[in-house]
Order: structure tokens, then C-alpha cells, then sequence
């Protein structure tokens, strides 16, 4: 007989698929159901011809991280809630400069500047006006110190990448404030990815290049074996704490280039004059475990380890070891509790970055006030 604990699991997400197949229309059903979710990639009439990062239409070959979003782009892409709520088409605009935001920034700049990078969760799953870094940016300017939020999220970005595009930028656009989102479900497992930008064992700053080592993810999915359409967990956060639950030595190897992303940031910001603020942001086995494990007899068992609350807590403890800023994300998102927090790709969804940006607000605007 099941645990009860896991028979509580199995019948929320049980209810959960209910009604997700009720809520969802059979095209968006349809192209949220593939492997990966449907992406229509539209270039402005005129724009600047980049080389193409792999088969990823959405992304460009970038000499500095390996890849970054298509500039002067348009992307389109049905999305609903876990929850099955909240179905519709969502559309997200990347400017001349590369940035998420929907009208192009003046040349110069006439307010202070503000950097956010992460992975796919901040470039989003949701509007370029619903996404958080467009939030703080209205928010802002309600306040009594407007600035630009300046988003340079990237989907497979790794910790490493993110370091990499905020140090690129910096002398750019001297930024008063950088923001790391740090995705606690995927940004350490990707730091060991060889094909991009990446610390060695020995912390050398190596390029991208070809995968030396044998290919091992497929196997964990096929393991996980999560039914569809909610596939999309393994990549956010499961695929991860797998890893880590089989090869528990990794932890170590991560903690390593972890402490040494953290002091390259906090040192190049220092000798750019902008503060640093790590947004610590939880994967859905976090917040919402009992949810995560109703996914699979594995999932369960890896969620119950607590593979990626490891994870976290090394990460919790480098950053207090260096004495940087932290918001931890978590809290607020626990106490909401509902499962349209996320999307079905389980990417964080509009409430998700309503709650990131209105956390976020009050420690932006009192280091743009010094």
C-alpha cells in the first residue's frame, strides 16, 4: 500500500491533470504536449542577420557566453498555467540591443541603469509587459527613483554564464545595480555543460567546445519516465536533483565553481561601483513538493532526498561566506502556494513574477537611492 504521503501526491496530481485537460484548448494542448514547447521565432523586417546557435531558432551565437537571444525578435508561444488556467499566446520582444522590452532604450541613457540576468525563467514563459523585469521597470517609475531594468536572461544559461554576460556588460552600461536569478533547479547542473563557456575541475575559464564526456541525461528522463505533459519537470529541477542524489560527490565540484562565480562577480561589480543582489529563485519540488513527487515512484524518492535543497543550502552558505545580498524568493512563493505560480513547462508564470518583482522593489530601490 502507498505511504500516505504519496497517495496524497498521486491524487493531487491526478486532480491536477484533470484539470489541466479540461482547461487547455486542443492547439495550445497540442504544442505544449511536444517535447518542447512551441516557439514561433518573428524577426523585424530589416533585422541584422546572426548566426544561429545550434537547431535553437530563438537563440544567436554570442562570442562572450555561447549564445544569447535573437536581437530585433519577436517570439511567440502558447503557455497556460499548471493549474490549467491562464491559457493564452504569449508574446515576448527582444530590442536592437538584445534586451527583453517592448520600445527601444534613448542613446544615451537619461536614468540609472539596472542588470538582470538568469536562465529561461527570466527571459520567461509569459509577455515581455508581464515579465518581472518589466514590472520593476513600471515600478519604478511610480517611485522616486526610476531606472531601466535591463533584462538579459537566456535559456541554458549556467551560474558561470551569468557572471560572464554581467561582467561583458558592465563597462557597457554601468550599471547601478546587477541582479542574479539564480534558478535553484537547473544553474548548477548546467555549470559542468563543456559545450559552452565553462569552469574546469581546476576553476580555468575554458570556451565552449565539443562534450568530452558520455551523455547521460537521456537516461535520467527515461528513469524519471514523468507522463506527459508534465515532462518539462525533469528540466526544471528533477533532472538536477537526480543527478545529484546519484553522484552526491558532484555537490562538491559544485560548491567549488559556485564560490568562484560568486568572488568574480562581487569583485568586478566593486570595481564597477554597482551592488550585487542574488535572487534566489525556487524550482516547483521546493515550494510545492508534494506536487513534484505525485509526478513518479522516482520522482518521489528524489524529491524526498532532498537533492535540490542541498543545493540551495551550499549555494545559501558560499554567498553568506562572501557577504553578499541576498532575497530569497522562496518564502513569498511557499506562503502564495498555488500551482499557478508556474507554468505546465513548470518555467515561473505570471504570478510568479508578480511576486519576484514586488520582493525585488523595495532592495532595488533603496541601493538606486544611495
Amino acid at each position: 500500500m502507498p505511504r500516505p504521503a504519496s497517495l496524497r501526491a498521486r491524487l493531487l496530481v491526478a486532480g491536477l491533470a484533470t484539470a489541466v485537460t479540461a482547461g487547455i484548448a486542443w492547439p495550445v494542448w497540442r504544442a505544449l504536449s511536444k517535447p518542447r514547447s512551441t516557439v514561433t521565432v518573428i524577426p523585424d523586417p530589416g533585422a541584422v542577420e546572426e548566426a544561429t546557435w545550434g537547431e535553437q531558432q530563438s537563440y544567436v551565437v554570442d562570442p562572450i557566453v555561447g549564445m544569447r537571444p535573437r536581437r530585433e525578435t519577436t517570439f511567440k508561444q502558447p503557455m497556460a498555467a499548471l493549474d490549467g488556467s491562464d491559457v493564452r499566446e504569449t508574446v515576448k520582444r527582444r530590442d536592437s540591443r538584445g534586451f527583453l522590452r517592448e520600445q527601444d532604450l534613448p542613446n544615451p541613457l537619461d536614468r540609472p541603469a539596472v542588470l538582470v540576468v538568469g536562465d529561461s525563467h527570466v527571459d520567461g514563459v509569459v509577455d515581455t509587459a508581464d515579465n518581472l523585469t518589466s514590472l520593476l521597470e513600471r515600478g519604478s517609475e511610480a517611485g522616486q527613483h526610476p531606472c531601466y531594468c535591463l533584462n538579459v536572461g537566456c535559456g541554458y544559461y549556467s551560474l558561470w554564464q551569468h557572471v560572464l554576460r554581467l561582467c561583458d556588460l558592465m563597462p557597457q552600461y554601468h550599471p547601478k545595480v546587477v541582479v542574479v536569478v539564480v534558478f535553484l533547479g537547473n544553474d548548477f547542473l548546467d555549470l559542468d555543460n563543456p559545450t559552452v563557456p565553462h569552469l574546469d575541475g581546476d576553476l580555468r575559464e575554458l570556451p565552449g567546445g565539443e562534450r568530452t564526456s558520455p551523455e547521460t541525461t537521456s537516461a535520467r528522463m527515461a528513469d524519471l519516465a514523468i507522463p506527459e505533459p508534465y515532462g518539462q519537470a525533469f528540466w526544471q529541477g528533477l533532472n538536477q536533483a537526480l543527478l545529484l542524489h546519484r553522484s552526491p560527490e558532484l555537490l562538491a565540484v559544485w560548491q567549488k565553481k559556485s564560490a568562484h562565480a560568486i568572488a568574480k562577480l562581487e569583485r568586478t561589480a566593486k570595481e564597477h561601483g554597482c551592488a550585487v543582489v542574488w535572487a534566489l529563485l525556487p524550482s516547483l519540488d521546493l515550494v510545492l513538493p508534494a506536487v513534484a513527487q505525485g509526478l513518479g515512484k522516482l520522482a518521489d524518492e528524489v524529491v524526498r532526498s532532498g537533492a535540490n535543497r542541498t543545493v540551495r543550502d551550499m549555494f545559501v552558505a558560499e554567498l553568506a561566506a562572501a557577504n553578499a545580498r541576498v532575497v530569497d524568493l522562496e518564502p513569498p512563493f511557499a506562503a502564495y502556494g498555488k500551482l499557478d505560480l508556474y507554468a505546465i513547462d513548470f518555467h515561473v508564470y505570471r504570478s510568479g513574477h508578480r511576486i519576484a518583482a514586488a520582493t525585488l522593489a523595495p532592495v532595488l530601490a533603496e541601493l538606486l537611492s544611495r
